[in-house]
């Protein structure tokens, strides 16, 4: 975008302009008129009065003009005879606008096997420009004894304690095993960890329907 000051800048070179094309075109009628032009008059020596009234009321008359075309073109935009000078054909680039449009990844869909004493996991990377990031989803769980798993979503690091049983900070997790619940975690730009345990199964294995997805808002220009 042009700054005000430009924007002036480019308004009294474009009426000075116009005024001196105005005032070429009236000195070429004069000549065609077979009047010598207000240059040729200045130049040659006086030849009366009336000589030098006539150059005189022409240089005035062209200065007039001059002054009246600058001064009605200060305030109004440029004419569409300048639109050469706009920031498109001056070559400034003009900024893209941006938005924020809704974005979801499926992490997992379907039956998965978790093996006795083992457990699978998802890793989840949320863009840094991402908002409003949520992982949600459900399980449910079969197999074994109580048909039953132990699932948590964690940061990287603390995925290492939860799933070896210590003391773990958890964004979500069951309070032990379970057959089946639902969840909707909200996020911030980062890495996490959704983690399915059957460590605690000594010989069976279990299978779970698994739905987990991401979604959030992403920037998209235009």
């Amino acid at each position: 975008m042009l700054t005000p000051e430009e924007r002036q800048r480019i308004e009294d070179e474009e009426g000075k302009r116009i005024a001196e094309e105005q005032y070429r075109a009236e000195v070429r009628a004069r000549l065609r008129q077979g009047a010598p032009s207000p240059e040729a008059q200045a130049s040659s020596p006086p030849n009366g009065k009336r000589h030098s009234a006539v150059t005189l009321a022409i240089v005035l008359a062209g200065l007039m003009v001059v002054v009246v075309v600058v001064l009605s073109s200060r305030g109004k935009p440029v004419s569409a005879d300048s639109a050469e000078l706009t920031p498109h054909a001056l070559g400034t680039p003009s900024a893209p606008s941006i938005r924020y449009v809704s974005a979801t990844q499926q992490i997992a869909s379907g039956q998965v096997v978790v093996p006795a004493r083992g457990y699978v996991q998802y890793r989840i990377e949320i863009p840094q420009a991402a908002r409003e990031a949520h992982v949600s989803g459900s399980f449910n769980a079969s197999g074994g004894r109580g048909n039953d798993v132990a699932v948590a979503l964690t940061s990287e690091s603390e995925f290492v304690n939860w799933v070896n049983g210590h003391a773990a900070r958890a964004y979500y997790a069951t309070p032990g095993k379970e057959t089946t619940d639902n969840f909707d975690v909200r996020l911030g730009p980062g890495t996490y960890v959704f983690g399915v345990s059957n460590r605690f199964g000594m010989l069976s294995n279990k299978y779970v329907f698994l739905n987990l997805n991401l979604s959030y808002q992403r920037l998209e220009a235009y």
